[in-house]
């Protein structure tokens, strides 16, 4: 609890004002932490199942160390915007990028033009995805991450070099993630991605 009300802090002092909505994102967010590590993962595995309509770029910054996830909120707004640059140029960007988890274990996708499916697993105890392609990246079959329920939003996340893959594959060569993987390099478990919502 000390951890995210120093980061709640942290988020304060280093973005200026902070709105009144943006507090309540906060604490949407903070809520739905609690309630899914106290059903062990549990949460995020039933409210995922449905259609996610992409919204902006995700990022998380897993560390028990508390200077590592100061560090991390003081960075994150720059590194959004960064990706947002290199995510338009790869064809992601709001309207043109949905999900759905079916409660089968099937999902489908679409990212610009390009429609994806197969099956998932999830792995409530440590929020691990595992999307299992069937059509839709030659070359890409099995691509691991995490899921996370954070307010009303769902991230899908992956380590750095996963979605440099992943973009690749998907046709785009992109300097900016280069840049931002090099960026990211001195941040322990840092996972870039997707954040969806309904």
């Amino acid at each position: 609890m000390k951890k995210l009300i120093m980061i709640m802090v942290a988020g304060v002092l280093f973005t200026g004002t902070t709105t009144a909505q943006s507090w309540i994102d906060l604490l949407k967010k903070a809520a739905t932490e609690v309630v899914d590590k106290a059903t062990d993962g549990k949460a995020t595995e039933y409210a995922m199942v449905g259609t996610w309509k992409y919204k902006e770029p995700g990022v998380r910054f897993e560390s028990d160390d508390v200077t590592a996830g100061l560090a991390g909120v003081a960075v994150e707004s720059t590194v959004v915007s960064k990706l947002q640059k290199a995510y338009n140029l790869a064809g992601i960007k709001a309207g043109s990028c949905t999900f759905t988890f079916n409660s089968d274990g099937k999902f489908t996708a679409t990212i610009g033009t390009r429609n994806l499916s197969g099956e998932y697993t999830y792995t409530t105890e440590t929020h691990v995805l595992a999307l299992t392609f069937s059509k839709g990246i030659p070359g890409l079959k099995t691509m691991q991450g995490n899921a996370y329920i954070s307010g009303s939003e769902l991230e899908l996340v992956f380590p750095i070099t996963k979605l440099v893959e992943l973009v690749s594959k998907l046709g785009s060569k992109i300097s900016s993630l280069a840049t931002i993987s090099t960026m990211l390099e001195k941040y322990k478990n840092v996972y870039i991605g997707f954040a969806f919502e309904k």
